[in-house]
């Protein structure tokens, strides 16, 4: 048909891009992520597993925020250290349970995952879970050897002012690429987990409860969110210049582009999150129903 239409003539960028989208909307509907025509059940699972995606999003986040506030209450006057240390533990109260329940989750999907390996089910993951523990394994080379090479530097170098600490630099580039590794390792395993969970023979009893655990974390992350930026409040209206990595006590904006990026990656994890909840709260009564 497309052939027809076009008769010889190549095919234009908007004609390109609606055949694209119109397969990314039936494989939306294939999957239950959007519309009702799949079961409940389906709209349930998918909703609960784009949580999954979601928290996967958000620990990157977290492990960027922990980086740049390492340290955070030494610098912090004490008129300022209330808020701003309320705001840290807050958030990492919130991490621990979300993470818990996460874990939880899993734990609930393991009888359900030993009789799918039992069935014969291996030969399905079995690519994605290689792939994803070989990475695991260079990351973790990577992160060791980043151990051994950040004792050779002070801690002024390792978080400091490039201008005033040039070495940082032999410090950073092996940084970025083991963060860059990390994520890669973290992302393989979320692909591996949602195959698997989307192959799972899991009763109505298990699933209600994994859509339970994932509306509670998928509420849990906005509030995480809005922690970081109470934080990130409290030590720009005391500390400005820790945000930046300038000496203490110079003139510095309250900006800084990586707790920005972090933030932005917060947010985008709580809107995928929500939307995923959205998706959980449609179908979750239809599913008692069936």
């Amino acid at each position: 048909m497309v052939e027809d239409s076009l008769d010889g003539r190549p095919p234009t960028h908007r004609l390109r891009f609606s055949i694209a989208w119109a397969g990314l909307r039936e494989r939306g509907h294939e999957t239950g992520m959007l519309g009702d025509t799949t079961p409940a059940a389906d709209r349930v699972r998918t909703g609960s597993l784009l949580v999954l995606c979601a928290w996967a999003a958000f620990v990157v986040a977290g492990a960027s925020f922990a980086k740049i506030a390492e340290n955070f209450d030494i610098a912090v006057p004490v008129r300022s250290q209330a808020l701003s240390t309320d705001s840290y533990y807050s958030l990492c109260a919130g991490a621990l349970i979300a993470g818990a329940l996460v874990l939880t989750g899993a734990a609930i999907a393991v009888p359900a995952f030993a009789r799918f390996l039992r069935a014969g089910g291996w030969r399905s993951i079995r690519g994605h879970v290689l792939r994803a523990a070989a990475a695991t394994v260079v990351a973790a080379a990577a992160v060791l050897g980043l151990v051994a090479l950040a004792r050779t530097l002070t801690p002024e170098q390792r978080n400091g002012d490039l201008l005033y600490h040039p070495v940082v630099w032999y410090y950073l580039v092996p940084f970025v690429l083991t963060m860059l590794v990390t994520v890669a390792t973290l992302a393989l395993w979320t692909v591996a987990a949602v195959i698997v969970a989307r192959r799972l023979e899991l009763s109505r009893r298990v699933l209600s409860l994994e859509a339970a655990l994932a509306v509670a974390v998928a509420v849990a992350m906005p509030l995480m969110s809005a922690a970081t930026a109470l934080w990130w409040g409290a030590v720009a209206s005391g500390a400005p210049w820790f945000i930046q990595g300038a000496r203490p006590g110079s003139s510095a904006s309250a900006f800084s582009a990586n707790l920005a990026a972090t933030m932005t990656l917060m947010l985008v994890a709580c809107a995928v999150a929500g939307f995923g909840l959205s998706r959980v709260a449609r179908a979750w009564g239809r599913m008692q129903l069936d």
